[in-house]
Order: C-alpha cells, then sequence, then structure tokens
C-alpha cells in the first residue's frame, strides 16, 4: 500500500494514517504480509490524504485514522476494496476527429 507523502497530504494528515495503519497491520500480525510504504506526491493533492492498495489499484482518497480498521479488514484481510473510500475514476471522453 503506497500512502502519499506529498506537501498537501501530510498537512491533511498523512503521516497520522500511514502511523495508524501500520500499528493496525502489527496487532491483527499482517505487517510482515502487507508492505506499507510512503510515496511522493501522487497527485489528487486537494483530495488527500490519498493512497494506493496493489495489486489492483485501488485509490483511496480523503483518508483518516478512523478508516483504517476497515481498509484492513475488508480490503487487505478480505481482499474486497472499500467502495464507500475508493476514488471514483471517470473514463476519458473519445477525442472527436
Amino acid at each position: 500500500m503506497l500512502v502519499c507523502g506529498g506537501g498537501d497530504c501530510k498537512k491533511r494528515g498523512s503521516k497520522e494514517f500511514r502511523k495508524a495503519l501500520k500499528k493496525e497491520l502489527r496487532d491483527k500480525g499482517m505487517l510482515g504480509d502487507v508492505r506499507v510504504d510512503s510515496t511522493g506526491c501522487l497527485g489528487l493533492c486537494k483530495h488527500g490524504p490519498n493512497a494506493v492498495v496493489y495489486p489492483g489499484g485501488t485509490w483511496y482518497v480523503g483518508l483518516t485514522q478512523r478508516d483504517v480498521p476497515e481498509i484492513v479488514e475488508r480490503h487487505l484481510e478480505g481482499g474486497e476494496p472499500v467502495q464507500e473510500l475508493a476514488a471514483r475514476f471517470h473514463p476519458r471522453k473519445k477525442k472527436r476527429k
């Protein structure tokens, strides 16, 4: 799981989110199974803190420490992305010829 460490996300709590995530994983004995890394800016700054879970490439935006247990239980343990927290991307419009 990549957690944005860019300036805007840091201001909005990404460091605290990452710390809570690692604690939850440690408490559940999953820290060796799930890698958590900070990255530089992931973009979507105004929606941060942001994170991406691979494999699958699920983007989460606007994260708080309160979201950690649900993401860990449902996605990282259960394998199902938390749709209520996941970003919704719209396909790009095709250019007209």
